[in-house]
């Protein structure tokens, strides 16, 4: 799977910015499991996609909390 940030991006960031970007992708990841919650009708591909997504914002998540902690930023 193909990481939604790159390293250098992450470190390049303001920490405004990561925080912004840290909220988006956690409440973009609640969302689409709340759909993927909602829409067990879904044949299996698309519900694979979904998860795909999902996955793919959980490990942006994952990467801006490392660039955080890295820099000791605290949300």
């Amino acid at each position: 799977m193909k990481a939604l940030y790159d390293g250098t991006e992450l470190a390049s960031m303001d920490p405004l910015v990561l925080m912004k970007n840290l909220d988006h992708t956690r409440m973009t990841a609640r969302r689409l499991s709340y759909i993927l919650q909602q829409q067990v009708h879904l044949y299996t591909p698309e519900a694979n996609k979904l998860r795909d997504e999902i996955d793919l914002y959980v490990e942006a998540e994952h990467q801006i909390e490392g660039e955080m902690a890295r820099r000791k930023i605290r949300a």
